[in-house]
């Protein structure tokens, strides 16, 4: 094949791919062998050809295609991005750092590997390190709709709401049916109490999306706190409409009736819904524990939130909301503090979300003997920090907790010491790798 060819056959793989339509690239790069191709040729049809297959899923096969070419190019910038996107992808997230970051030191100004390195950090929960990458992306002239949707998320993450609107609202006014997006920027006015503008952004979204239910659910939860009981209900009946057999209509229902003053009535509904034994998903549980567990916190209802919280905890479902809900109610007020992050390790037991190393797929329960997990903890300072997820550790059933290490600690004022979030996921290990 002449070379003209073959730069048009890696054109359109490229071109396809850009489009979402990967199995249409696989196809194109099919008529190309590349065996027979010069180097640079070869790099991109191997960079493609991973590319496509770890947007198909097939994480596994990428990486086996881009070892071998990456023994033979091992500086190839082209290649380690792909590396990383594929790593990012497997949740292999400090490799896919490292091979992001070491593109990047050989082609300092590719705005796609500052788009994916950031969106890497941002997975690591680097958000500081992800916003400024994904400005210098934008700068560099990158794909602004992405950047600014994710630098939005970032900015969200890192408590820097005020700063996100203003990025969510740039976004929307070049992405203006993205109803998503203008349900997220509508709970950020809601946060704000900013409710006439939350309730104009919920009103674009149902232009676009009428049967959205999170439209229907945060449109409910806005206009409840906005003391709009009526549009409340309105939005209630929608909710009932579209998911009928849903916790969430219930949760919505709970709060209308706080905001009525029935709080023995939302109690109860809350009580109901925790003796459920089936959701549809885990997401609608953790949602329905959220939820919960904030109602039991305003209402200063402490026994009812430890019992939630042993709850949560057992079905790996100590999120940030949940875990804020509880600080009000069992922590202590404090203006200055810090956020930490500790990996604890403790004895293996069922009941784990479990990741595995690679080498220990075919490994029975039973040859696991630890895990690894994150907690995240806000506390005066380190020793608080220990101690509070020892004891954590300890009252939810964990044997021989130990600290491993610190790996995060941000400055973090006007908030409540105690648990912040724990990780849903923990790393099994067998007697070798464990401490």
């Amino acid at each position: 094949m002449e070379p003209e060819e073959i730069d048009a056959v890696l054109e359109e793989a490229s071109r396809l791919l850009a489009a979402g339509q990967a199995e249409e690239c696989l196809k194109c790069l099919s008529e190309l062998e590349a065996e027979e191709l010069q180097a640079d040729d070869r790099i991109e049809w191997v960079s493609l050809r991973a590319w496509a297959l770890t947007e198909l899923g097939a994480d596994e096969e990428a990486l086996q295609t881009l070892q071998p070419v990456l023994e033979e190019f091992p500086d190839s910038a082209r290649l380690l991005g792909t590396l990383g996107v594929v790593l990012s992808n497997c949740d292999q997230l400090e490799q896919a750092q490292q091979a992001l970051e070491r593109a990047l030191e050989l082609v300092p100004d590719d705005e796609v590997l500052l788009a994916n390195l950031a969106l890497t950090c941002e997975k690591l929960r680097d958000y500081e390190r992800a916003i400024e990458l994904y400005d210098r992306a934008l700068e560099l002239g990158a794909d602004i709709d992405w950047v600014l949707e994710h630098k939005a998320n970032a900015l969200i993450e890192a408590g820097r709401l005020d700063q996100a609107k203003v990025v969510l609202k740039r976004y929307l006014s070049l992405v203006p049916d993205d109803a998503a997006q203008w349900i997220t920027l509508g709970i950020l006015h809601s946060d704000d109490e900013e409710y006439e503008e939350a309730f104009a952004c919920y009103r674009q979204a149902e232009r676009l999306e009428p049967d959205a239910s999170e439209l229907r659910l945060n449109w409910g939860v806005t206009a409840v706190q906005a003391n709009q009981l009526r549009v409340a209900r309105v939005q209630l009946r929608h909710l009932q409409r579209i998911e009928p057999r849903s916790a969430r209509p219930w949760v919505l229902r709970a709060l209308t009736l706080e905001g009525e003053g029935q709080i023995r009535g939302a109690r109860a509904i809350y009580e109901r819904l925790l003796a459920r034994r089936r959701f549809a998903d885990p997401g609608e549980s953790t949602y329905t524990m959220e939820m919960a567990m904030d109602f039991f916190a305003r209402h200063k209802l402490r026994p009812r939130c430890e019992c939630l919280l042993a709850r949560a905890y057992a079905a790996n479902a100590c999120t940030v909301e949940l875990c804020d809900a509880y600080r009000r109610v069992a922590g202590e007020p404090v203006d200055k503090a810090y956020w930490y992050c500790l990996l604890v390790e403790a004895d293996y037991r069922p009941g784990l979300s479990e990741i595995r190393k690679p080498a220990d797929d075919s490994l029975a329960p039973g040859r696991f003997t630890r895990f690894v997990r994150a907690y995240q903890v806000v506390a005066r300072n380190h020793d608080e920090a220990v101690e509070m997820v020892l004891d954590l550790a300890r009252r939810m059933g964990e044997g021989h907790p130990t600290v491993r290490e610190f790996i995060g600690e941000e400055p973090i004022e006007n908030t409540y010491t105690g648990l912040y979030e724990v990780e849903a996921d923990s790393v099994v290990l067998t007697d070798g790798q464990a401490e």
